[in-house]
C-alpha cells in the first residue's frame, strides 16, 4: 500500500506547485477582468455625461435662437390684424399651437426678406450697371417673395398635416367603432383610439388626445368637437364631428353611425386614389417626351444618321 502511495507522494510538490501557479493565474485574471469591467462602466459614465453636455448645449442654443426669434418678431412685426388671424389659425392647422408660434413666423418673415433683398444686391446689381429702374424692382420682388416664402411653406405643412389626418380617417373611425361596441364612452373611445394611433398616424393622434383631454375639463361637448374641426379645417372631421353632435342630441346609436362614416370615407379614399393613378398619365408625358424620347431617338435613329453621314462623306 504504501509502494503504491510513494509515486504520488514524491508528485505532491509538483501537483501544488502546478495548483498554486493555477490559482495565481486565476486571481490575475479576476483582477483583470475587474479591472476591464470597472474601465468599461467609467468609459460608458464619461460618455454619457459628455452626450448630456452636448444635449444641454444642443438645447440651450436652441433655446438661445428660439429667444432671438422671438424678440426679432416682436420688434419688427410684419403681418396685418387680418394677416394674423389667418396665420394663427394655419398654424394652429399645421400643428403649432404655441402662443410664441406666431411671433416666430414673424421673425422668419422678416429674416426672408432681408435675405432675398440682399441677393439682388449682391448678384443683379453688378450686372444692371447704372439701370436704376431695374435695381429698385429687383429689391421689391425680393420683398415681396422674401414676405410670400414663410406663408408658402407653412401653407405646405399644413396641406401635408391634413392629407395624413384624411387618410388615416378610416382606420380611426373604425377603432371608434370597436371602441363603442365595447361599451366606451366618447371620452374613453377617442383617448383609446388615440393611443392606438400615437405610432403610425403621429397627427390624428394628437388631435385626439387634445379633443379627450378637453372633454375632461369641459362639459361642453359641442364646443370641443367643433374646436376639433376648426384646428383641423377638414371637411371630413367636419362631417364626423356633426354626426357625433346629432347623435348626441337625439339620442341615436352612435355606432352604426360611425361605421356607416368609416365606409363612406374609405370610399372616399379609394376615389382619390383612383384620381391620382389616373392623373399620373398626364403628369409622366412631359418627363417622357424630355428625358426618355430624345434617349429613344438616339437610339433607334443613330446609326442610321451615321451611316449616311460616311455615305456622304465618301461622295
Amino acid at each position: 500500500m504504501m509502494t503504491a502511495l510513494l509515486p504520488w507522494l514524491d508528485a505532491l510538490p509538483i501537483l501544488l506547485a502546478l495548483a498554486g501557479v493555477g490559482l495565481y493565474l486565476y486571481g490575475r485574471a479576476g483582477v483583470r477582468a475587474r479591472l476591464a469591467e470597472r474601465a468599461r462602466t467609467e468609459v460608458q459614465r464619461q460618455g454619457m455625461q459628455q452626450q448630456g453636455r452636448r444635449g444641454q448645449v444642443r438645447q440651450s442654443l436652441s433655446e438661445r435662437i428660439a429667444r432671438l426669434l422671438r424678440w426679432l418678431g416682436r420688434q419688427a412685426p410684419m403681418l396685418s390684424a387680418a394677416q394674423r388671424s389667418e396665420t394663427l389659425t394655419k398654424l394652429v392647422a399645421a400643428g403649432f399651437r404655441s402662443p410664441q408660434a406666431l411671433v416666430t413666423i414673424m421673425a422668419l418673415s422678416l429674416i426672408s426678406v432681408l435675405m432675398l433683398a440682399l441677393l439682388p444686391v449682391l448678384f443683379v446689381w453688378p450686372v444692371l450697371d447704372d439701370q436704376v429702374v431695374f435695381k429698385a424692382l429687383s429689391c421689391l420682388m425680393g420683398v415681396y417673395l422674401g414676405s410670400l416664402l414663410p406663408r408658402v411653406i407653412l401653407d405646405r405643412l399644413v396641406a401635408q398635416r391634413q392629407q395624413a389626418i384624411q387618410q388615416s380617417l378610416p382606420d380611426a373611425l373604425d377603432l371608434l367603432v370597436i371602441c363603442t361596441n365595447a361599451g366606451l364612452g366618447l371620452n374613453s373611445a377617442l383617448q383609446r383610439v388615440a393611443d392606438e394611433l400615437e405610432i403610425v398616424y403621429p397627427a390624428l393622434s394628437d388631435e385626439l388626445k387634445l379633443t379627450a383631454s378637453e372633454l375632461k375639463i369641459s362639459s361642453d361637448m359641442e364646443a370641443v368637437l367643433k374646436g376639433l374641426a376648426q384646428r383641423t379645417q377638414l371637411e371630413a372631421v367636419r362631417t364626423l364631428v356633426t354626426t357625433l353632435l346629432q347623435s348626441r342630441q337625439y339620442g341615436t346609436a352612435i355606432t352604426q353611425a360611425l361605421r356607416i362614416l368609416a365606409r363612406t370615407e374609405r370610399t372616399a379614399r379609394m376615389m382619390r386614389l383612383e384620381e391620382a393613378a389616373a392623373k399620373l398619365s398626364v403628369k409622366i408625358t412631359l418627363p417622357m417626351m424630355l428625358f426618355i424620347l430624345p434617349t429613344v431617338l438616339i437610339v433607334a435613329a443613330g446609326p442610321a444618321v451615321l451611316g449616311l453621314m460616311q455615305f456622304f462623306a465618301t461622295q
